[in-house]
């Protein structure tokens, strides 16, 4: 097992999935975001957020992003559900 710099522990080679909540701000609109992303590992996660904002926002110049909430998903019944939806 590998240790990150976002403190993720897992095993090389194994794809995960994340859940990745995050604020795009773009001129005078703020948008929140929740997406489940496979990866591997933090520079898997990264790099397919920034391919989710890019196929999201293809024409914005500047984009603000504020990543809120960042977790690996072992088992989809660990995911914490506050809402009136049913996944």
């Amino acid at each position: 097992m590998e240790q990150n710099g976002w403190d993720v522990v897992w095993e090389e080679g194994s794809t995960s999935e994340w859940i990745v909540e995050y604020v795009v701000e773009h001129a005078s609109e703020r948008s929140r975001h929740l997406s489940l992303l496979l990866a591997e590992d933090a520079d898997g996660v990264r790099e397919a957020l920034i391919e989710e904002i890019r196929s999201e926002y293809p024409d914005a110049g500047h984009l603000e992003i504020t990543v809120v909430r960042l977790e690996q998903v072992e088992d989809l019944g660990d995911i914490e559900h506050i809402g009136d939806a049913v996944p």
